[in-house]
């Protein structure tokens, strides 16, 4: 069995959950699973009808003395090692985004993963020295040389962490270590998830497999795609995506998903 796992602290029920969790039931052989914080009732009530399984993050945060306050980007990183290190069996997970995730309906996403000894992440098809936030994060997590040396990479998306859950603890033990550290240095900074995440594939590049041809679509910097559909598969200019991330940014997109889903 493969598993989509996702994280979310005091959400209330938005349109954006239903694409999710209506979108997730696309994938077979696939169970979806919700580490929840402070979930109101009609979250939970919804995602329960939906088949989705949810776990308690409190409990879980109990148990392995994790500090409910800081940032729920650092709490989502924590949480997805902690859930693939002692509670799951999963063969292959992936650990996405919860509000801004659509699955296309004829392609299973975990067909990407082949090799056991790698875990995918997904660029964003943007360097980072053109994004002034992407910039911003590295330098206040780390100083303006590691930002220096990124500085000609693809963005790597903080939203995607796709593998056999052997490897995907590899990579998510690497960040829990790293941000640790940075909270060390700059305190509960709120956004240093995807900083991270950058840092500790590019420097290790040879243990992971970055997916630059879109198959996990994000499209933070792609607001100008058209998207074609056909039974519930959606193009993206020259895409044919698995997973489509962010796609509240191309607002005719969205206003589709919402009306098909909700």
């Amino acid at each position: 069995m493969n598993e989509i796992v996702t994280f979310g602290k005091g959400y209330s029920l938005a349109k954006g959950i239903k694409v999710f969790a209506k979108s997730a039931k696309h994938i077979p052989d696939c169970i979806t699973t919700i580490i929840g914080i402070d979930l109101s009732d009609d979250v939970v009530q919804f995602l329960k009808s939906e088949g989705v399984n949810i776990v308690d993050g409190k409990e879980i945060a109990a148990k392995h003395n994790v500090n409910l306050n800081i940032s729920p980007y650092t709490l989502k990183v924590i949480f997805f090692r902690l859930y693939c290190k002692h509670y799951t069996t999963s063969k292959k997970i992936y650990f996405c985004d919860f509000t801004d995730v659509y699955f296309n309906s004829e392609r299973n996403l975990f067909d990407i993963v082949t090799n056991p000894n790698t875990t995918y992440v997904s660029s964003e098809n943007q360097f980072i020295k053109n994004c002034q936030t992407n910039t911003t994060w590295l330098n206040i997590c780390y100083n303006p040389d590691i930002t220096n040396l990124l500085k000609n990479k693809q963005i790597l998306n903080g939203g995607t962490i796709l593998g056999y859950r052997e490897s995907c603890l590899e990579l998510l033990d690497e960040m829990c270590k790293d941000m640790a550290l940075i909270i060390g240095r700059v305190g509960n900074y709120q956004n240093i998830d995807q900083a991270s995440l950058n840092k500790c594939v590019y420097f290790n590049l040879h243990k992971y497999t970055i997916l630059e041809h879109n198959e996990i679509l994000n499209c933070a910097h792609q607001s100008n795609l058209t998207y074609t559909i056909n039974n519930n598969n959606y193009r993206l200019g020259s895409y044919n995506p698995y997973v489509i991330h962010q796609y509240d940014v191309i607002k005719p997109l969205e206003k589709n998903l919402y009306d098909t889903y909700c």
